[in-house]
């Protein structure tokens, strides 16, 4: 009977480890520091409040629906105003989608437009891998190379997770 145990436990363990694979679990991040040449747009809604209030999850659904009903092309995209891994309490953040621009799509209702300017140092961190995994890594790349550069934070960051391209964080250098 311990053996049949052992076994299945074994399946199982094998099973998450091949997921984790799947989804880039463990593939590092591309990490440099660079300056954005193009402003980025984005189309969502701004929040601020408890990183657990019950109207912080569902905007990054209705990101997601607005994006399969297709009334937006772009990718899911948010840009956060305060560290997101540090924010226990309070997120300041513009939850949406990366638009190519602001001319050539009507915004569903609530949504508003952002802009991620130009000519800003950047951190950017990029990874082959699923939303599921990549924030974690994201973030963890930026700020180690951060400290081994020893650049300081403006605490702003972009999130994209393109379908058809790497994810990517941004982190403003002061």
């Amino acid at each position: 009977m311990t053996r049949w145990l052992f076994l299945g436990l074994l399946l199982v363990s094998l099973s998450v480890a091949v997921w984790y694979a799947y989804l880039g679990g463990f593939r590092s991040p591309d990490v440099q520091l660079k300056t954005t040449t193009q402003p980025i747009y984005l189309a969502g809604r701004y929040f601020e409040g408890k990183a657990n209030s019950t109207e912080f999850g569902p905007l990054f659904r209705q990101a997601q629906q607005v994006l399969d009903n297709g009334q937006l092309r772009g990718a899911l995209g948010n840009i956060y105003y305060s560290d997101p891994e540090a924010s226990d309490d309070t997120v300041r953040a513009f939850v949406g989608l990366v638009v190519a621009d602001t001319t050539s799509q009507q915004l569903p209702p609530g949504y508003r437009y952002r802009t991620f300017p130009a000519g800003q140092r950047v951190v950017q961190a990029r990874l082959n891998a699923s939303y599921m995994v990549a924030p974690d890594k994201l973030y963890s790349g930026a700020k180690n190379f951060m400290q081994e550069q020893k650049l300081t934070s403006a605490k702003i960051y972009l999130e994209q997770f393109p379908a058809d391209a790497p994810a990517e964080v941004m982190a403003v250098v002061k």
